[in-house]
């Protein structure tokens, strides 16, 4: 492995579209700790909406002191694709879970930090969703999310979707580990 990319962001700040940028454009495999919490819930029969996922991601957080991610969804893509040069984690949302990556993975982890305006942002989670902006508001005030949030000060860059393609953003993170 040469490349950990870390991605973080709000909700609708445009992860899943650069992630496919990056995986299309420069061959980055993703590590998917959504399919992870849903695979969970399902096992379970509980419903797989955000709240359920965001609470999931919470108890396993304080169940584990954060490893879960490293642990249960991280290291065995990794461990089971050992000739995969680029990965890259849809989605890390508390800073604990950063400094953990950095621990482990060292120099090849890089963190990049999505953000949109408020307004796009809404538009966005509207376009995609069946539900109102009652469910986006309540999302955006659970503390996951606000946490998430919060990873810009972390990050080894900040982009904002809103000014740069998908395309123009993957080839601007390339670019961070030559930094």
């Amino acid at each position: 492995m040469n490349r950990l990319l870390l991605l973080s962001g709000p909700m609708a700040s445009g992860k899943t579209s650069v992630s496919a940028a990056l995986q299309e454009f420069h061959g980055f495999v993703p590590i998917r700790s959504g399919s992870f919490l849903r695979a969970y819930l399902a096992a379970r029969s509980e419903p797989l909406d955000r709240h359920n996922l965001q609470e999931l991601g919470d108890f396993l957080d304080e169940a584990t002191d954060f490893s879960w991610l490293i642990e249960s969804v991280a290291n065995p893509a990794i461990q089971a694709r050992p000739d995969v040069e680029n990965w890259l984690l849809d989605a890390v949302r508390k800073p604990r879970q950063v400094e953990l990556f950095r621990l482990r993975f060292g120099r090849a982890v890089r963190h990049v930090h999505l953000i949109a305006p408020e307004s796009v942002l809404q538009q966005r989670y509207a376009a995609r969703s069946t539900t109102g902006p009652t469910e986006y508001n309540n999302s955006v005030l659970h503390p996951n999310e606000q946490s998430a949030r919060s990873l810009s000060g972390l990050a080894d860059k900040v982009l904002d979707t809103h000014t740069y393609t998908p395309f123009q953003i993957a080839d601007q993170i390339m670019g961070i580990w030559e930094e």
